[in-house]
């Protein structure tokens, strides 16, 4: 085998490498029969047994194999005030990154707040204490536009998308 065979070789071996490492730390989705078997029909909520919405909720894979489901909840009934606090919930099997926030395994509680530009996703323990602040990007050219969805992107990263505003994901 000359010398030329020998890099090319290598090379290939390598990039088969550097794919398998990325795919490892992918965030994918998951079927949306498994969303349907794993979203609980409601969720406890600062003092509160809420409805979650199936059309709007996404369940991913961690790279770790655990599962991330997210969900907009239905707050009609409910007061304005938690109409205002509170839009989704977040449960989890791992610890994950929304953003730059770390969180652990568990369920956790948002809203959505409207600031000049952009949206400030508030994120709340199911008690209702406020644990982080992340303010969103908006993408002006996401088609299929839903009010909450998660896209995985071929590099393994992972963004929530609400609306056209994301915050990324990632495992941790």
């Amino acid at each position: 085998m000359n010398h030329s065979h020998r890099i090319l070789i290598c090379t290939l071996v390598l990039l088969s490498a550097s794919r398998a490492q990325v795919a490892s730390k992918a965030i994918g989705l998951v079927s949306e029969q498994r969303l349907k078997q794993l979203l609980p029909a409601t969720v406890f909520i600062d003092g509160e047994n809420v409805p979650t919405q199936e059309r709007n909720a996404a369940l991913v894979q961690l790279p770790n194999g655990k599962l991330l489901l997210a969900s907009l909840i239905d707050t009609a009934g409910y007061s304005s005030s938690y109409q205002e606090k509170y839009s989704g919930v977040l449960l989890s099997q791992a610890a994950f990154m929304i953003g730059t926030k770390t969180l652990n395994p568990g369920a956790y509680a948002f809203g959505q707040k409207k600031s000049a530009d952009s949206v400030v996703l508030h994120v709340y323990d199911l008690g209702g204490s406020e644990l982080a602040e992340i303010i969103t990007t908006k993408q002006e050219n996401l088609r299929q536009l839903k009010p909450l969805q998660v896209i995985a992107a071929e590099d393994g990263s992972a963004r929530l998308y609400l609306g056209p505003y994301y915050v990324a994901l990632a495992g941790h």
